[in-house]
């Protein structure tokens, strides 16, 4: 984390401090998950990782939502946690919990397994 800390921003590209971000988080405890599969495979690993609790939920659901949506086309599992998000106070009186947000990340892995190309490893 250290060596990461060191690097100024506007030195170097993604390629080379992809490594350092991938160290850190797997310091922090974050699952290993490779981004660059195919977008289905992605979401097939983070959605399971939110669902075991070893992604935080609001990072994988952000990635899910902005970055994995548009590339798999816009299926209903991950628009439906994008407005169980964001239009929780049009429709609730309280955002969901933690149960629901894994529940439902457990509803787009479903959708991810009969999509993706491969079944990741359980440990």
């Amino acid at each position: 984390m250290l060596e990461l800390a060191g690097h100024a921003l506007s030195i170097g590209s993604l390629s080379e401090i992809e490594p350092l971000i991938r160290q850190v988080l797997s310091e922090c405890g974050m699952p290993p998950i490779d981004t660059q599969q195919e977008p289905w495979d992605v979401a097939l690993d983070i959605s399971l990782a939110i669902q075991d609790g070893t992604l935080p939920i609001s990072a994988g659901a952000d990635f899910l939502i902005i970055q994995l949506a548009p590339r798999c086309g816009h299926p209903p599992e991950i628009m439906q946690l994008m407005i169980l998000i964001d239009d929780w106070e049009a429709i609730r009186t309280t955002p969901p919990t933690d149960a629901e947000l894994r529940t439902h990340a457990g509803r787009i892995a479903k959708a991810a397994e009969r999509h993706s190309t491969y079944m990741p490893t359980s440990d």
